[in-house]
């Protein structure tokens, strides 16, 4: 029997070893695979993967390296671990066409509200300024929307200051305030931006004539909204592929709350990155809002 079992840890070795050693590296680089990006392959996740395979299920109090992944920014607490769920924003039956009244139907909110984009290159690329910052964009965006009439609510609460530990769990407690001061509100944002280490030049795309940044959906996969928030970047993503010359946006899953399960239309997006210049920006809040208010008035 136990050479039985010792040949077969001899095969699963080998068979793995093969996969990491010859399998994998054919894949191509990170850029190619976008999964890859969020983590490390490390020593540890291989052998932890070997002894699974050999018996299931030991190393399952064993953490991976994806735990604690590298996000580009300051080290935070998991406060994106989701408190309890008080006030949620269902899907609702709605005709092909909807009609907007004067009271909110949007929240915009600034979780990590001190970021900034160029020229603003101090604080590394933080601000309590609301001028080229993500609040700076998240103003354009409530314009364009009210502008299709859309009404909006746009929150410009720190909350990752003066500590950026936490800031989560502060703007959870915002945004179930406002949910409950404005029951209307169907569609929540959470705006922020992406962050680069390298001092190149961010990509941009040229839409109507303008040059705006480009954008992406983080959608939590950890919340019991997930499949309706999937549903409802999809719906986004159809609107802007067809109506607005394929202006979508990339879209990131991920295995944190990031308080998405307070509404099954919330939004987490990261419009640019630091090296986008803030006019860039404005000009991708701008378009966005058409794409936005397009879609809800088509019911989805």
């Amino acid at each position: 029997m136990r050479k039985k079992l010792f040949g077969m840890m001899l095969v699963v070795y080998a068979a793995s070893t093969l996969l990491f050693a010859i399998v994998l590296p054919q894949l191509g680089p990170a850029s190619q695979n976008p999964s890859a990006l969020d983590f490390t392959l490390t020593a540890e996740d291989l052998a932890v993967m070997s002894l699974n395979a050999v018996y299931p299920g030991i190393t399952d109090g064993v953490s991976d390296s994806r735990d604690n992944e590298s996000q580009q920014k300051p080290a935070e607490s998991d406060d994106s671990a989701e408190p309890e769920v008080t006030s949620v924003r269902d899907s609702k039956d709605r005709p092909e066409q909807v009609v907007f009244g004067d009271d909110p139907a949007v929240l915009i909110v600034h979780t990590h509200a001190t970021e900034t984009y160029l020229p603003a290159t101090a604080g590394n690329y933080h601000s309590t300024s609301k001028e080229n910052s993500v609040r700076d964009v998240g103003e354009v965006l409530a314009k364009s929307l009210e502008a299709e009439g859309i009404a909006v609510v746009h929150d410009e609460t720190l909350h990752d200051n003066p500590s950026y530990s936490s800031s989560y769990s502060r703007s959870y407690d915002t945004i179930q305030a406002l949910l409950d001061k404005y029951p209307t509100i169907e569609c929540v944002i959470d705006l922020h931006r992406d962050a680069i280490a390298s001092e190149a030049a961010a990509p941009t795309v040229s839409i109507g004539g303008k040059t705006c940044g480009k954008y992406m959906y983080v959608v939590s996969t950890a919340v019991p909204t997930y499949k309706n928030n999937l549903k409802f970047v999809k719906a986004l993503n159809k609107t802007a592929s067809e109506e607005f010359s394929g202006f979508t946006g990339s879209v990131l899953e991920r295995g944190y709350a990031y308080n998405q399960g307070l509404s099954d239309r919330y939004l987490l997006l990261e419009f640019g990155n630091n090296r986008n210049h803030i006019d860039d920006v404005r000009n991708t809040a701008s378009v966005y809002g058409k794409i936005l208010a397009k879609t809800l008035k088509a019911g989805y």
